[in-house]
């Protein structure tokens, strides 16, 4: 892919993320504290935002860095997406000791699913 064909698939997801929050440019400009004229360039793949401009436009959009720059993700994968990001902000400030029982909890419960569904199949 082209360096101007990647600009232009990102400002395309931006522009689509933005309007599906019902944001007009004028409004995410000042949400970012960047001029419309920025906003209608990134939109355009004229540019690309600094990862700080890029991280703006993420939390205005309510979406992870990562969401501007993934196209085509099913529901369910973003159903996903949001739920571990859901599990990772529980589980963000604990111990150490803490998450490590925690991810061996989680791995014996996938083991146990696995071999019930295994089990069934037979």
């Amino acid at each position: 892919m082209s360096k101007n064909a990647l600009h232009i698939r990102i400002g395309n997801r931006i522009k689509k993320l933005r309007k599906e929050k019902k944001i007009s440019q004028e409004d995410l400009a000042e949400m970012i504290g960047k001029s419309t004229d920025t906003v209608s360039n990134i939109e355009r793949g004229i540019f690309l935002p600094r990862i700080e401009t890029a991280q703006e436009i993420a939390d205005a959009l309510d979406v992870p860095l990562w969401g501007l720059f993934v196209h085509d993700i099913s529901e369910t994968d973003k159903t996903k997406v949001k739920l571990l990001n859901e599990i990772v902000d529980l589980l963000k400030g604990q111990p150490v000791d803490l998450l490590k029982t925690t991810l061996e909890q989680v791995k014996s419960f996938v083991v146990l699913k696995e071999s019930f569904i295994n089990r069934l199949k037979k």
